[in-house]
């Protein structure tokens, strides 16, 4: 999705593109092929994907600023999957025991891999991609209390309004001894922005970034947000 996504911001600035029309587009949610380039990274060198093993002398460039090694040449995962993955397999068990877990909007290279690994307990959840076995919106999950072991949602937050709903409802789904892993958009110069007047795609495309970012979080992040009854723990970055 983040591929053809780059391919559209000029467009969704300059027409004010509105987000659902966006992202219903089911062409985004093709994976991406990198036949062409995979074979003119050579197969052996400092990188390692950690998703789906591939070695290589350099990655794929990604972005609109064109950051280096983002991409890996074989399943397409960017530096926030790597991080994902890793993280999952070294501070959680979701890799080592079958688990109830609720994947919002998930990533085509994160979500074979923990489909085999879960089969029927895995369930996709997106607002707009109808390849996802649930379609809904994170401030109102069609699911009963405690119905998970995990919540996964990467670089989701930034992209929902009303983000303390939506973390509410994440907290309500969660079993009491279940955990969220929430990745999201970070600056660690400051605190969280947030403008309320940043209210058309082209604005928050220069305040945030992202045409449909309603936020950068920071410093303040998590202590900041309401506790629903849950222990939030912050994770320093890494490179991946």
């Amino acid at each position: 999705m983040l591929h053809g996504l780059s391919r559209l911001l000029p467009a969704i600035a300059d027409q004010n593109l509105d987000e659902a029309a966006v992202y219903r587009r089911e062409s985004l949610y093709e994976r991406p092929r990198y036949e062409g380039a995979r074979g003119l990274i050579p197969a052996a060198g400092p990188l390692l994907c950690p998703l789906c093993g591939r070695e290589a002398a350099r990655f794929l460039p990604f972005g609109l600023g064109g950051r280096r090694n983002a991409r890996c040449p074989d399943c397409g995962s960017l530096e926030r999957h790597r991080f994902l993955w890793s993280f999952l397999a070294e501070r959680t068990d979701v890799l080592r025991r079958s688990l109830r877990i609720l994947h919002t909007a998930p990533e085509t290279c994160l979500e074979p891999l923990l489909r085999a690994r879960h089969g029927r307990r895995y369930v996709t959840l997106d607002r707009f991609n109808p390849a996802a076995d649930v379609q809904a919106d994170l401030t109102d999950l069609p699911f009963p209390d405690g119905r998970f072991d995990l919540v996964l949602s990467s670089h989701v937050l930034e992209h929902v309004p009303d983000d303390r709903a939506a973390l509410r409802e994440i907290a309500r789904v969660l079993k009491p001894s279940g955990r969220a892993v929430l990745l999201f958009p970070y600056d660690p110069k400051g605190p969280t922005r947030e403008d309320p007047a940043m209210d058309t795609p082209a604005k928050r495309l220069a305040a945030f970034g992202h045409p449909y970012h309603y936020r950068i979080y920071g410093t303040d992040t998590p202590s900041a947000w309401p506790s629903p009854g849950w222990t939030p723990r912050s994770s320093p970055p890494r490179r991946c």
